[in-house]
């Protein structure tokens, strides 16, 4: 894994806040299933079971009665933001309820989390054709990733030729970094155009040193479904933003009518994250 240098303690004290905008960072290119900049890609079964709770008891002994045993009280879990409704893709209020924010934060809390000795759950799904919105678990050490799809609903990436900057959006990703959290980017763009992929995702402060894993197509057989299966199969996809459903999982297409998929829709929020298009020619 990629060593960074530690972030200053002005930013540290950022982390917790709410950021407002965006900002990415960009590394080695993930063409097909390789991964530039990174390991080496290979499908893998993440599932484990869940680990043993500790249970508490409450309740005082009686005068004529000699106290309980005392029971080891759980360690305290870092909070992950939970969805309280489900969001409309069509109305913007999704983006400020689930958006870039929420995204940054619940990653954030997985990857504290996890340093803390809590399990990783992935944000993939589990049963490769079940609708129960169930989620794979990763192994202990694996390296966590919060993922960004690109592509426009309907269509594909294209890298503006002057992207504004995001200083709200590059502090929360830089945050994510100094947690641990590798950032990726994905798209069906072709990977001839990694180059203006870097470009802007440099200019506008997403990644400004080039250190983020960008997975791009490298032919026609290529799918970035399978890019992404190939990436979780040797990290741990903690989370995932995008601007449409099908961004979190293929069989969104498939769907017959939006009701077969209500048991996803609890993951919105809470591992998969609706955001507006991260890079654009303004700022934001």
């Amino acid at each position: 894994m990629i060593q960074r240098p530690l972030a200053s303690l002005a930013l540290l004290l950022l982390a917790g806040v709410s950021l407002q905008g965006c900002i990415a960072v960009a590394i080695p290119a993930i063409a097909g299933s390789a991964l530039a900049g990174s390991r080496v890609a290979s499908n893998s079964d993440k599932d484990s079971e869940p680990p043993e709770t500790v249970g508490e008891t409450t309740g005082q002994a009686t005068p004529d009665a000699p106290a309980p045993p005392s029971t080891p009280i759980a360690t305290p879990q870092p909070s992950i933001p939970q969805p309280s409704t489900l969001p409309d893709p069509a109305s913007p209020s999704s983006y400020a309820d689930f958006g870039f924010d929420r995204f940054i934060d619940y990653a954030r809390a997985a990857a504290v989390g996890a340093k803390g000795g809590v399990d990783l759950v992935s944000a993939m799904l589990r049963d490769p054709i079940a609708l129960d919105g169930q989620r794979r678990r990763c192994a202990a050490g694996e390296q966590p990733v919060a993922l960004i799809d690109l592509d426009p609903k309907g269509g594909v990436f294209v890298p503006p030729a002057n992207p504004g900057e995001q200083p709200g959006k590059a502090l929360g990703l830089a945050v994510l970094r100094e947690t641990g959290v590798e950032i990726a980017w994905l798209s069906d763009m072709s990977v001839n155009q990694s180059g203006l992929l870097r470009t802007a995702l440099e200019q506008s402060g997403l990644d400004p040193r080039g250190e983020d894993i960008i997975s791009l197509r490298r032919d026609g057989d290529d799918s970035k479904y399978k890019r992404k299966e190939n990436l979780a199969g040797i990290t741990c996809i903690i989370a995932i933003a995008g601007d449409e459903r099908p961004d979190f999982d293929e069989r969104f297409i498939y769907l017959r009518t939006p009701e077969a998929g209500a048991g996803l829709e609890p993951v919105i929020g809470n591992g998969w994250f609706l955001i507006e298009p991260v890079l654009s020619t303004e700022g934001q």
